[in-house]
């Protein structure tokens, strides 16, 4: 787990702006002063690491190891899972976000692991750096999604216990934040955040900062900056990236980060950076949205085939508040049009039984969190 506001803010707006894609599997190797918020020391010393990473639209998995060029440092290793649990209401939902995360140092004493720095011999390692560290949370959220505006409400708790060296450490938390995103064409978005902590005994930690990304097919860049709300805590807090296809399997990315405080695990500010390449495994499986059939005078088409409906269906979307429509019978399709601003928008079918539906032939279907299916529709 890296810098998280960060790392929430930019997947969030990313995952708004890029290609819908199905299940992916990637390997990443990468370099640099590689950060785990769950290592006090992390940051402190190069490392080089692989990764291997799963991600759909509600849950997402990395495994990853690294081995720090300084052969007196220990080999580290992390693994973070997240899911979420969805239920929508028209452009509403509501839900839990669950998160957890579990970090390792191993010493290389030749009793142990006897793994060379990769630019210096073996020396007596930091017995102090052998350890491990456990993270989760739970998060109730409440949100909208509306077509240029999005909103999200999460409370909840976080727990994080550790022993590295001789030291133990445990500490919970309760916490909140409140993320508006704001989307005013399709490859750019902008998400100011509030996030606030609290630990029993003590005072509550407040951080303000906003996110903004944009992105192509040619990649995305990203940024977030903010502020603590404490007189103690003055630093500004940041972090940057970019990641560039060179293939529709291979993308180069980079990143850095400056944290100014951690509330939860009180880790002391530290900047970190990191370069790398991420390959997909697998042929690249992008479900690319789709365009309507016509958009002439401000006014789109949406087409059912006349075989996926036998009898008159309707059509529910957040470009008519998620109200179930009647569509016409053309030929061989149901038909619906309406007037739409370029947009992207979100839509399912209702059959006159009430069952809400998205054939799989469909272009632009994807899960919709809880089970069943939404198509995206792109107005340009």
């Amino acid at each position: 787990m890296r810098v998280r506001v960060a790392f929430i803010l930019a997947a969030t707006s990313a995952s708004c702006l890029r290609p819908l894609a199905a299940q992916e599997w990637r390997v990443t190797t990468e370099a640099g002063r590689i950060r785990s918020a769950l290592d006090p020391a992390a940051g402190a010393t190069p490392s080089v690491a692989v990764g291997l990473h799963f991600l759909d639209p509600s849950s997402a998995l990395r495994i990853s190891g690294g081995v720090p060029t300084r052969a007196d440092e220990a080999l580290w290793g992390g693994v973070g899972a997240s899911k979420q649990l969805l239920r929508r209401a028209h452009s509403f939902m509501a839900g839990i976000d669950l998160m957890a995360n579990a970090f390792a140092l191993v010493d290389r004493s030749p009793a142990a692991l006897p793994v060379p720095g990769p630019f210096d011999p073996p020396v007596t390692p930091n017995a102090d750096r052998n350890g491990h560290a456990l993270a989760a949370q739970a998060l109730p959220m409440l949100g909208y999604d509306g077509v240029r505006v999005q909103a999200r409400i999460r409370a909840g708790a976080s727990r994080y216990t550790s022993r590295i060296g001789g030291e133990r450490r445990e500490r919970a938390v309760t916490l909140a934040d409140a993320q508006l995103t704001w989307l005013p064409a399709g490859t750019f978005a902008l998400s100011p955040l509030v996030q606030q902590y609290r630990a029993a005994g003590e005072a509550a930690a407040t951080f303000y900062g906003t996110s903004l990304i944009t992105a192509s097919s040619s990649g995305s860049l990203w940024a977030t900056a903010g502020r603590w709300a404490a007189d103690s805590v003055n630093d500004l807090q940041w972090a940057a990236g970019a990641r560039l296809h060179v293939h529709p399997n291979i993308s180069l990315e980079g990143s850095a980060r400056h944290s100014a405080f951690d509330p939860l695990y009180l880790q002391p500010a530290q900047t970190s950076w990191s370069v790398g390449i991420s390959v997909l495994l697998g042929r690249a499986r992008v479900v690319a949205p789709p365009v309507p059939a016509a958009y002439r005078d401000g006014k789109a088409l949406i087409r059912l085939p006349y075989a996926a409906s036998k009898a008159a269906p309707s059509i529910a979307g957040d470009f008519n508040a998620w109200t179930p429509a009647p569509m016409q019978r053309d030929g061989d399709h149901w038909t619906y049009t309406i007037a739409l601003a370029p947009g992207v928008y979100h839509y399912s079918f209702v059959s006159n039984t009430g069952e809400w539906f998205v054939p799989a032939s469909v272009a632009g279907r994807k899960d919709d969190g809880m089970g069943g299916h939404v198509a995206v529709l792109v107005v340009r």
